[in-house]
């Protein structure tokens, strides 16, 4: 690295300082007398030799002539000798002017505190001034390289690099790159540097200009006012008083967590840059006043005049139901500090000692005060608020009568909660752990006097009652927005059905194929009773796989309970994804299934596993649009004692875990929080419902598991699933057992199909079990064999979908003939709600197609025997 200055004080004096004297002018004369005494010669010749008297005019002539010629030529001369002088005379002044002009770039140059520096178009340093040496006290080259570009090593943040690398290799200005490095005796320097780019005359980049200045002592001085900013701020969260601190212009600039929980009410404006003025607001509008909003514009003024003028401390009782004295204290720069010191203890032996009548009489007047004030708010709450003794409702709010239906004041008081609980014993027993100091939370369905169900959301929290432990219970009617979310997830089914209807028509024809080969081939040869058994058991297969997936299918389509949860073996669920997403992925993205544990098994509702499984995968898709790798793996791990940190609800020990892994753009940190809040979503208007990633929280949630992410920029994300481990259920016995009812039972069956197929196969399974069959394709033709028999049937097996007359309104016209009927429904679909209408009269049962041999059998003699 050249280091030493540029010399410019020679400059002036390599240039001429002087031009020729006026006398040098004169030069030009003497050529010009040679040119008139050569005309005079010339004359004279002529004269000679042609006489005198013919040239006595000509030579008078030319000799004016070249007289005033040769005047005109000494003007002339002058003219351009003065002219000269002048230019000299400024060439010498701009000299003059252009040496002063370095001398003070050189002086500036020393007197700075900056160093300067220039590079060529390689970026290489062409020149830095001494400066820099005097500044590090050594050779910069070992520190700052050769180039611009060895600055890369001084940078910390390897981001800011790349964009500053991006400007100097573009040839753009850049201003203050920070650089850092540590000296010989271990001490970390700062400098910042900043340059602009050079052109010539043809507009080429020819190098850098630019300047560094040191700002060690700048930034070491705000990395301690940072760190001393914590210490203090540390500090003051210890202490037992509440402290606040506000600037001149009376914003807050630092609260501890104590004052904080002396003002719970106003906790979440209490916050750095909030006024004095808008907080006074919020208490007032929150019950720190009781007057009409007119008079509480002057209440808030009176109030910021004493803030103002920090009068004497004050004891006073804040929303935290405890009393402080309250000091304010100005600063020396014009803010206010307010310091609370709880005096609790105090006011509870002063008044102890304090046995005055009057005094009781203005404790006995607060207090109603406060009652009546406390009163007032909870009326006007928009939530439904109760105490509850645990036996009784012994308050209510009219927000809560509205929500239970109940209609006037005092229209709760004495009645019994599980009044308006379907089921409520295990409700009330998981509200009344409340009144132990354990806050619970709840949803369930209330049924209202007039017969309407609603959802409400009911909280539970410690309160007392006539000195006796009870519950305060907060009610939310959350029946709208159920039904909104129950909307919006139905909705996302359905198109989820929609989109994989090719994949599942692929699968059934695949299956088709199976039974209908298998069949054929069984009829090709009946007297090979091996080939007939291999055949018809894969036709039981392909049968058994097409009624999976058709079960999958419906269970997308129709409602299920929240809470229908079951034993789940994870594997076979986990591979049918491949069913549902082939058709689901788009061009470009390799799934692959990981199975890592067979035998996994937990207690969970399979439907909501399955979508939340999809959604995952989906999600994962979408963030790859280019295409990747999306991998769903299944495992058994006992979690860290981290995870369990996290969450501290669950029970350690071995959990099913199912990742679901993308190679997509991964999730921004800043949303990270975010993402299992319902209705948060990233994506466009119409593209999705926020509801997805939140349906997975709650999925886990309701197995008693957790869901966690894991996710980098640019890097993909994971999505885990942990649900708790249990024991797989025991295989039933194999072997095949003869269909019969009961040792020498039977029974006449009126069987009712539209199909003939099935109404042959169910026909075969009652006869072969001992069963007497009347058959009929629909319920007239099934009324018309009930009247020709009359009506000398046990049972009647029926299916609910037929044309002309379907099941239910036969059951409907049997009723009639016989109260006591047993039927049994068969249906290939039903929602939850109509499966229940069927079963809730006596002697009904319901089945689903497809139904086997066995669980007809069994439905059967369960109807009769009931």
């Amino acid at each position: 690295m050249d280091r030493g200055s540029v010399d410019v004080s020679n400059a002036a004096e390599r240039r001429p300082t002087q031009t020729m004297p006026l006398r040098s002018c004169w030069v030009a004369v003497p050529e010009l007398l040679l040119v008139l005494l050569g005309a005079i010669g010339v004359l004279a010749l002529l004269y000679l030799g042609g006489g005198s008297d013919k040239l006595v005019l000509p030579v008078g002539v030319v000799l004016v002539t070249m007289a005033a010629l040769a005047i005109l030529a000494v003007r002339r001369a002058r003219a351009s000798a003065e002219a000269v002088d002048r230019a000299a005379q400024m060439l010498r002044a701009a000299n003059e002017e252009l040496a002063e002009s370095q001398q003070r770039f050189r002086d500036f140059a020393e007197a700075a505190s900056d160093w300067f520096w220039e590079s060529d178009a390689g970026h290489r340093y062409a020149y830095v001034s001494e400066r820099l040496t005097d500044i590090l006290g050594r050779d910069p080259t070992p520190v700052f390289g050769h180039s611009l570009l060895d600055l890369a090593e001084l940078v910390e943040d390897a981001d800011t690099w790349l964009e500053y690398k991006a400007d100097i290799e573009a040839g753009r200005p850049f201003r203050d790159l920070e650089v850092s490095f540590q000296d010989e005796t271990g001490e970390t320097r700062v400098f910042r540097i900043s340059a602009q780019p050079v052109f010539n005359q043809a507009g080429a980049f020819v190098g850098y200009r630019g300047t560094g200045i040191d700002t060690t002592v700048e930034t070491m001085a705000l990395v301690e006012a940072r760190f001393m900013q914590a210490v203090v701020h540390d500090a003051l969260d210890s202490i037992s008083e509440g402290f606040v601190l506000f600037s001149p212009d009376g914003r807050l600039i630092f609260c501890n967590e104590r004052y904080r929980q002396a003002y719970p009410n106003l906790a979440d404006v209490l916050v750095p840059g909030a006024s004095f003025e808008s907080i006074l607001r919020a208490a007032a509008e929150r019950g720190g006043f009781e007057g009409d909003r007119q008079d509480m514009g002057s209440w808030i003024e009176d109030r910021l005049k004493r803030h103002l003028l920090h009068k004497e401390p004050v004891d006073g009782r804040l929303s935290d139901g405890r009393w402080y004295r309250i000091s304010e204290h100005a600063t020396g720069a014009g803010g206010i500090v307010k310091i609370l010191m709880d005096i609790t203890e105090l006011k509870r032996r002063e008044e102890e000692l304090a046995g005055q009548t009057g005094r009781l009489e203005a404790t006995v007047h607060a207090l109603r005060e406060s009652e009546r004030r406390y009163r007032q708010l909870v009326e006007l709450a928009p939530y439904g608020i109760a105490i509850w003794d645990r036996r009784a409702i012994r308050f209510a709010n009219a927000a809560a009568a509205s929500i239970l239906g109940v209609g006037g004041d005092g229209g709760l008081n004495g009645v019994m909660l599980s009044r308006f609980i379907e089921h409520a014993e295990p409700i009330e027993e998981q509200l009344a752990v409340a009144a132990e100091g354990n806050g619970q939370r709840v949803e369930c369905e209330v049924i209202r006097p007039s017969g309407e169900r609603r959802h409400v959301e009911i909280g539970a929290y410690p309160a007392a009652y006539q000195r006796e432990p009870a519950v305060l219970l907060v009610l939310n009617d959350v029946t709208d927005r159920r039904r909104a979310e129950a909307e919006l997830q139905r909705s996302q089914k359905m198109e989820a059905v929609g989109r994989m209807a090719g994949g599942i028509a692929h699968e059934f024809n695949n299956m088709l194929t199976a039974i209908g080969g298998f069949a054929r081939l069984a009829e090709r040869n009946p007297a090979d009773e091996a080939r007939v058994v291999t055949c018809v058991r894969e036709i039981a297969k392909a049968s058994d796989r097409a009624a999976a997936l058709t079960a999958q299918l419906l269970d997308f389509s129709r409602r299920r309970a929240a809470d229908e949860r079951e034993e789940v073996a994870l594997a076979p669920l986990v591979r049918d994804l491949r069913v549902f997403l082939k058709p689901l992925m788009s061009a470009g993205i390799d799934l692959e299934l990981q199975i890592l544990d067979e035998s996994a098994h937990a207690v969970a509702n399979p439907v909501t596993l399955n979508q939340a499984l999809l959604n995952l995968a989906l999600n994962a898709r979408d963030a790859m649009p280019e295409g990747g790798r999306l991998t769903v793996s299944l495992t058994s791990e006992t979690p860290d004692s981290a995870f369990f940190t996290r969450h501290e609800g669950l029970a350690r020990g071995r959990y099913a875990v199912i990742r679901v892994t993308d190679e997509g753009c991964g999730v921004p940190e800043e949303i990270r929080d975010r993402i299992w809040e319902p209705f948060f979503t990233t994506k466009e208007p119409g593209k999705g419902t926020g509801l997805g990633l939140w349906m997975v929280y709650g999925t886990a949630q309701q197995a008693g598991g957790a869901v966690e992410m894991e996710s980098g920029a640019e890097r993909g994300s994971v999505f885990s699933i942990y649900l708790p481990l249990i024991a797989a259920p025991e295989p039933a016995a194999g072997g095949m057992e003869p269909l019969r009812l009961g040792e020498g039972d039977s029974a006449a069956i009126l069987l009712v199909d539209d199909e003939d197929s099935v109404r042959s196969y169910l026909k075969l399974a009652l006869e072969e079990a001992g069963c007497v069959v009347t058959e009929a394709a629909d319920g007239v033709e099934a009324l018309a064999r009930w009247d020709e028999s009359g009506g000398l049937f046990d049972a009647v097996v029926t299916d609910v979908s037929m044309p002309r007359m379907n099941g239910l309104d036969l059951a409907r016209a049997l009723e009639d003939r016989n109260p006591g009927l047993r039927i049994l429904f068969l249906t290939g679909y039903a929602s939850q709600e109509t499966a229940a209408g069927v079963t809730a009269q006596p002697g009904r049962q319901i089945v689903m197609k497809p139904v086997t041999p066995e669980r007809l059998l069994q439905a059967v003699r369960d109807l009769l025997s009931d």
